[in-house]
């Protein structure tokens, strides 16, 4: 009984290695096939080549793990470049389409300014034009300071983000095999 366990266990154990091995045949028609199972009984496995070790290395594993990491430290970068500009676009891209609009009012005004006459009722409307062009002056410079202002709390939190995916990015990493030199 101790003699067919011993046989049961080699069995077993050369299973998973017999069942790996492939062997080349030829078919009834000279054509070359492959098979898992021997086609003959001169029928010789062949032997394998892999590209790649069995195992990864430890220096192989540590490269690996430095470009992952660093990969994913310049993601965060990019990230916030992306959400800076996306920012930027929404912020300044309505605050230039207002400046263009005030710019082409203004132009406007100063052409009614320079046909203005030289007489009482014109210098009346010379100063109403005046007061138009400098009414339409400080609200773009009140646009324009609040846009900044929105662009700096924008700047921080796109900042925020980027620091807090560094962080995570570099906890993920903080176990992982260092790279040699």
């Amino acid at each position: 009984m101790n003699m067919k366990s011993g046989i049961v266990l080699a069995l077993l154990l050369v299973a998973p290695l017999a069942s790996a091995q492939v062997y080349k045949c030829k078919g009834a028609s000279g054509e070359t096939t492959y098979s898992q199972h021997p086609c003959g009984a001169g029928a010789e496995p062949m032997k394998l080549r892999s590209n790649r070790a069995a195992a990864e290395s430890a220096g192989e594993l540590a490269n690996r793990t430095a470009v992952y990491r660093t990969a994913e430290l310049n993601d965060a970068g990019i990230v916030e470049r992306n959400c800076l500009q996306s920012e930027q676009s929404r912020i300044y891209g309505p605050l230039e389409s207002r400046s263009q609009a005030v710019n082409q009012q203004v132009a406007d005004l100063n052409r009614q300014l320079a046909a203005a006459s030289s007489n009482l009722a014109g210098a009346t409307s010379e100063s109403g034009i005046r007061a138009q062009i400098s009414s339409l002056q400080q609200s773009l410079s009140s646009e324009r300071t609040s846009a900044d202002s929105q662009m700096t709390t924008a700047r921080e939190r796109c900042s925020t983000a980027r620091r807090d995916r560094e962080k995570e990015v570099r906890e993920k990493y903080s176990n992982a095999p260092a790279s040699s030199p």
